[in-house]
């Protein structure tokens, strides 16, 4: 008898959690839009959560999967949650442009007590207090400031040939994780120039600013997991208790802050950085009566620092890796390195590195094959009142208030139908008379639109100065630990390499 009322309710649990499944995963198909067929409780894209795959690469998977290829939007599911993937430029300019105002959030979210730091700061605020912000700190990344801030750049470019020529000091060839170099060269660039501080991270590599800086890009399987939760399963992270920052970071950061900006106050010597843009909002605030939190302040400059380094260090690298595959283009290149150093006794300028057309192409290229934010996210932030937004004429879809959107950057750059031969690293796609044949939004390496990334030009600026003083002095070739082609990290949200990018750095000076 026993046994026959637990079969009796294993039949209806199973029949239970079946038509509960059936109706959580009909979203798409009663919608009659194209999805990815999920797999129970976890959606479509398993692989990120086994971490079998980067979430950049799965993204990319599934949008060639036969079923969505030829769709200009598809549907996945998070969990149970219905997500829209969006592939075509039309409905990327209609969602990041005309219609931003009704997606001005990013999907991802990170816990406000747990992590102020990450709450607080422009990638993750929302609404009203985004906007403010973003008006506010906008100024310091002007080409007017970054032109002020070339003789910082340019010493550090400085730093960086010399320590390269140190480690080929004994040896002509010495073989180097190039990566950490680039991390070490981005963090001291960072911290300069945007909190007036000496980092001496090329000087000794241990220092407080990369070991604490380190650790927020790690991908070990704690760090994949907490990234998984804020960007694909922001609803979760009070109860994982996800971080952008590791808890030794964060203090590290809030002490050094603080410390620069009360320094600043005080001595009212200006630095045309970051800094002054958040003491001035401090004192404006104060002056009108407003209670501002100096978190706020401080988690600016926390994720410009994070954002800084990694970014910069990833476009340098992977730039060096694919020219190690290519002697040609890394000869042509360094031709034009030479050019301009003997034009100007030896020296770069704000305008000699802007006149660098190869370089140029040769950073856009990589930008277009290693975006440093592989996907987009946006959610539906309709008005009140409104309960959908129509995709109409260019879908039969109408997006509800709180729907997310993807947008799989990485896919888009590797599609052949904008970019032929879209694994091959070719910086002529840029040439100036390739460039304008290039379909608007099939390439947004920094997004696009308002809530585009607001430390771009510093970030591409501070890579060309990296790129250049890598090759003055030096060429790179593949080593016995290079790969042909780059393996990424499953455990990485943003783009990395597993195992680090090696290359045998060979002196060979362009000018004497």
């Amino acid at each position: 008898m026993a046994l026959s009322i637990l079969l009796l309710v294993l039949i209806v649990t199973l029949t239970i959690f079946y038509l509960w499944m059936k109706n959580q995963y009909s979203y798409w198909k009663k919608k009659n839009i194209p999805y990815i067929k999920p797999f129970p409780l976890i959606g479509s894209l398993k692989e990120i959560l086994t971490m079998t795959s980067c979430p950049a690469e799965q993204l990319a998977a599934v949008c060639n999967d036969k079923s969505v290829k030829n769709h200009p939007a598809f549907g996945i599911y998070l969990l149970n949650r219905p997500i829209l993937v969006i592939k075509d430029p039309a409905l990327s300019k209609l969602i990041l442009i005309k219609e931003f105002n009704k997606f001005s959030d990013r999907f991802a979210s990170a816990d406000p007590h747990g992590d102020p730091l990450a709450f607080n700061n422009l990638f993750f605020l929302k609404g009203a207090p985004w906007r403010e912000m973003r008006t506010k700190v906008t100024p310091v990344f002007t080409s007017g400031k970054l032109k002020q801030m070339f003789p910082l750049i340019e010493e550090i470019g400085f730093e960086l040939n010399e320590y390269l020529c140190r480690l080929t000091k004994d040896n002509k060839t010495s073989m180097q994780e190039i990566k950490e170099i680039s991390a070490l060269f981005g963090t001291d660039v960072i911290a300069s120039v945007a909190f007036g501080m000496y980092a001496n991270c090329l000087k000794d590599e241990n220092s407080d600013f990369r070991r604490n800086g380190k650790p927020i890009f790690k991908w070990n399987t704690m760090r994949a997991y907490e990234f998984i939760v804020m960007f694909f399963f922001p609803q979760l992270v009070k109860l994982f208790r996800a971080k952008l920052f590791p808890t030794e970071a964060t203090k590290f950061l809030v002490d050094s802050i603080s410390f620069v900006m009360a320094d600043r106050a005080k001595s009212r010597i200006p630095r045309n950085d970051l800094i002054d843009i958040l003491v001035k909002i401090k004192e404006t605030s104060e002056a009108e009566g407003e209670d501002l939190d100096k978190k706020k302040l401080i988690a600016q400059a926390a994720v410009f620092f994070a954002a800084g380094f990694e970014t910069s260090s990833s476009i340098i690298s992977f730039g060096l890796h694919e020219l190690s595959r290519k002697p040609e283009l890394q000869k042509r290149l360094r031709e034009e390195i030479k050019e301009s150093l003997l034009e100007n006794d030896g020296k770069t300028s704000y305008e000699s590195l802007n006149a660098m057309k190869y370089l140029d192409m040769v950073v856009l290229e990589v930008l277009r094959m290693y975006p440093p934010q592989p996907f987009l996210d946006r959610i539906c932030t309709l008005p009140k009142g409104e309960e959908e937004f129509s995709l109409r004429p260019h879908i039969d879809l109408s997006i509800p208030h709180g729907m997310p959107v993807f947008f799989p950057l990485l896919a888009l750059q590797r599609d052949p139908k904008f970019f032929p031969n879209p694994d091959e690293f070719d910086p002529e796609r840029f040439s100036p008379e390739n460039k304008p044949k290039i379909i608007p939004f099939s390439y947004m390496p920094f997004g696009v639109g308002p809530h585009n990334c607001i430390g771009e030009r510093l970030g591409v600026f501070q890579s060309k100065m990296g790129i250049v003083n890598f090759l003055r002095s030096h060429y790179v070739e593949p080593c016995e630990k290079s790969h042909e082609k780059i393996k990424l990290d499953p455990k990485g949200l943003l783009l990395s390499a597993k195992g680090g990018i090696y290359v045998n750095l060979v002196r060979d000076s362009l000018i004497c």
